[in-house]
């Protein structure tokens, strides 16, 4: 096993650690939890793309990381379920809130509610 192919299981195993990091605070969110979900989520893109090049060879592959890649594939997925569904949640109480506040559009949809705008700037 060349020292290479022994990295490239490590960085899909610390894809997936924190992409299951990622989905333990999706499951209580807040704030807080989601804006540290998306550094997990972007740290582990940061180590599904240095490990890419690796994986295109097969003759750099080792057994491990095909294993560890599909791991890694089903902790995306419950991510992107879990990320779903709290998008879903959001939605919904948005459109509640509309209603309560705005009524209903000529369409006879939730009114749009304004939303006070926001800006992030990190440095």
């Amino acid at each position: 096993m060349s020292n290479q192919a022994h990295g490239v299981t490590e960085q899909l195993a610390a894809a997936r650690k924190e992409t299951e990091r990622a989905c333990d605070l999706l499951l209580a969110p807040s704030p807080e939890a989601l804006d540290r979900c998306a550094s997990l989520l972007q740290a582990a893109v940061a180590q599904v793309t240095a490990s890419k090049a690796a994986l295109a060879s097969p003759a750099q592959r080792e057994p491990g990381a095909t294993a560890e890649g599909r791991r890694l594939q089903a902790a995306v997925r419950r991510a992107r379920r879990l990320l779903e569904a709290a998008a879903e949640y959001h939605q919904n109480w948005a459109r509640r809130i509309g209603t309560m506040s705005a009524g209903y559009d000529g369409r006879g949809e939730p009114a749009a509610v304004e939303r006070g705008r926001r800006l992030i700037i990190r440095g």
